[in-house]
Formats: structure tokens, C-alpha cells, sequence
């Protein structure tokens, strides 16, 4: 009786140990946002959550943000502020990575901005990644005024 126990729980724990699909799965107001601008997610790169009061000793980059993002934080400072990046499906012919950074406090969105980057791959296979243009979150159709940044290619193409 005891080994027909032992090997009904022996199938029970093989059945269990298929191989896992890995799925992400990203915030619905944040793919509602990107959408919004003509823009949709590859894959989720990073979030960052500064405590409330904690903004402002991030200057550097609170200063990239508003002036070449072009989202005031000024009324955020004091209250907790959500990051969140998302590498995009857009590519343009100078950059082959943009990422969409969606800013939220308060629950809500508060703003969003681009980053350009080309990643390069190394002799020894890793990337590495070169920071490019930061700029405001704009239309994808408007990227074609902006001959710095280059034209899309490979709009949602997976």
C-alpha cells in the first residue's frame, strides 16, 4: 500500500515540474500611456521608487528630467515618486533601444519621458549600452522632424 502512495506522489510531482513559461506582465495604465504616444512595450527594464522627500537629492537627474524631458516635478518633491522604464518596440535608425520612462505619484501618472540609446555588443558577447538623446515623451509620427534621432524603423516588429 505504501508504494502505491510513494508513486502516485512521484507522478504527482513530475506532472508538476513542466517547464514554466516566463510571462511579464505590465501595468495597464503605463501600456494605455505608451499607446497614447504611438508607442508600445518590448519588455520591462527597470523601477525605481524615490520615498517621499527623497527626490530632490537626486538633482542631476531630476534636472535631466525636467529640462530635457520636460516634466516639472516641482509639485512631486515631498511626495513618493515612481520610475518605471520600459524598453520600446520603436527603434529609429540612429538608436536600436528607446526607452519610455513613466513617472507616477499619488497614484496617477504624472508625466513620461524618452530615452535614446544605441546597445553594442562587445567582442566578449556582452552589450554595452551608450546613453543618447533624452527628450520629452513625444507622438511616433513626430520622430521624422528630428533628424538628430533619425527615422523609426521596425515599428513593432517582433
Amino acid at each position: 500500500m505504501q508504494f502505491k502512495i510513494v508513486i502516485i506522489l512521484i507522478l504527482l510531482v513530475l506532472a508538476g515540474c513542466k517547464e514554466i513559461e516566463s510571462t511579464e506582465i505590465y501595468n495597464k495604465e503605463h501600456v494605455l500611456y505608451l499607446n497614447g504616444y504611438g508607442r508600445s512595450a518590448e519588455r520591462f527594464k527597470s523601477e525605481t521608487k524615490y520615498a517621499a522627500g527623497t527626490l530632490r537629492f537626486y538633482k542631476e537627474h531630476i534636472n535631466t528630467i525636467q529640462t530635457q524631458g520636460h516634466v516639472d516635478l516641482a509639485a512631486f518633491l515631498d511626495e513618493e515618486v515612481i520610475e518605471t522604464g520600459y524598453v520600446l518596440n520603436e527603434k529609429t535608425d540612429h538608436y536600436n533601444q528607446i526607452v519610455g520612462y513613466i513617472l507616477e505619484s499619488r497614484d496617477g501618472i504624472i508625466g513620461g519621458y524618452l530615452e535614446f540609446n544605441k546597445e553594442v555588443e562587445q567582442s566578449d558577447g556582452t552589450i554595452r549600452i551608450d546613453s543618447g538623446e533624452t527628450t520629452s515623451m513625444f507622438n511616433s509620427m513626430e520622430i521624422n522632424e528630428n533628424p538628430i534621432l533619425g527615422h523609426i524603423k521596425n515599428h513593432n516588429n517582433k
